[in-house]
């Protein structure tokens, strides 16, 4: 593919939120050099969202804005449909709340064009509130995509947790079509409309990384993520943790899988259900009986409340998956996509 950068902004009813990020990838200083274009995916918006997009991007602007269409609601079909109609050979995922530095396009381009090994970058995000957040918010911005993913720059392949945010997550447009050309699917159902399901570009660092790319994190990579003020509730922070929940059981499933840590040391009758079962259990019958009023109750800022939901989210998961964990273990192992070997050739 050319050499350029495709950003990607995935929308449902944007309409609001799409001016302000537009603005800021409009003012972006990018070298004659580089070529970048804008792809806005309108996904099952109900709202004017095209037309946003299409009258708030400069005519002068050196790089063209498209929109298209991708009818089946859902931000991994979002992505997904994104990143197959693009242009250049990186693509730059970027939220319709995320408000990019004027260097993203220039930083992006250079971190690939100098780490040929590298399938996906990342980089920090500060928080842009609305209104004066609750002081329990700074406790679990992370949940939110905010802050520092990790503590220095540089390869994090390795690194453990959910390694990369999708909120400004940047791919190598080649290694994300080899995934698909070798039978990668999602098996987290990622946000679909007001649903608060995660983990999709947790998935996808899953699968780079079994397919022998690198991850990279860069401090200097920075965004500004808008939190509007129905976020900062905390009905919405407890359904939050509830999604997060969800997604933990499946990247489990990925971990025990892919044997990496802490289930590379395991034997292979701890990577069954039962003991995953057995476990999420325990935890959650740890917390309600040292912390029963947090737990039943659930005080707002109660980080032990948070977690109570998380918990309760992957027991339920657990049990829903109890029929098919092993097939779904199986399944992942097994993907031609976890064979590094059959890897497309650098570009």
């Amino acid at each position: 593919m050319p050499d350029g950068v495709s950003v990607i902004i995935c929308c449902h009813n944007s309409a609001k939120r799409l001016p302000e990020t537009l603005r800021h990838l409009a003012v972006q200083s990018v070298p004659e050099g580089i070529r970048w274009e804008i792809v806005v995916v309108d996904n099952a918006s109900t709202d004017d969202t095209a037309e946003i997009a299409m009258d708030h991007w400069p005519a002068t602007s050196p790089a063209p804005l498209r929109v298209v269409s991708e009818p089946q609601a859902g931000l991994n079909y979002a992505r997904r449909s994104g990143i197959l109609k693009a242009h250049y050979e990186i693509v730059s995922l970027i939220d319709d709340d995320n408000w990019v530095a004027s260097d993203w396009i220039l930083r992006v381009h250079s971190i690939f064009a100098s780490n040929p090994e590298v399938g996906a970058c990342g980089g920090q995000s500060e928080a842009m509130p609305e209104i004066s957040p609750p002081v329990w918010f700074k406790n679990i911005q992370g949940a939110y995509a905010i802050g520092w993913q990790h503590a220095y720059t540089g390869d994090v392949t390795d690194a453990l947790g959910t390694l990369l945010w999708g909120a400004g997550l940047n791919l190598r447009t080649a290694a994300f079509q080899d995934l698909l050309t070798h039978g990668f699917e999602f098996i987290v159902q990622d946000r679909e409309g007001a649903q608060l399901s995660t983990g999709g570009d947790t998935e996808i660092c899953f699968a780079m990384r079994a397919r022998g790319w690198h991850l990279w994190y860069d401090h200097e990579l920075r965004l500004r993520h808008f939190v509007p003020k129905e976020r900062l509730r905390w009905d919405y922070a407890r359904r939050l943790m509830l999604g997060l929940g969800k997604a933990a059981v499946l990247f489990d499933l990925y971990l025990s899988a892919l044997g990496r840590p802490p289930f590379d040391a395991c034997p292979t009758w701890k990577k069954t259900w039962f003991p995953q079962f057995l476990k999420a259990l325990r935890q959650w019958g740890t917390l309600a009986i040292l912390h029963p009023a947090d737990c039943f109750f659930q005080p707002e800022g109660s980080l032990v409340a948070l977690s109570f939901e998380k918990m309760r989210a992957q027991l339920m998961t657990l049990w829903c998956i109890r029929g098919h964990y092993q097939k779904l273990r199986d399944h992942i192992a097994q993907a031609p996509w976890t064979n590094p070997k059959q890897k497309a050739p650098r570009v």
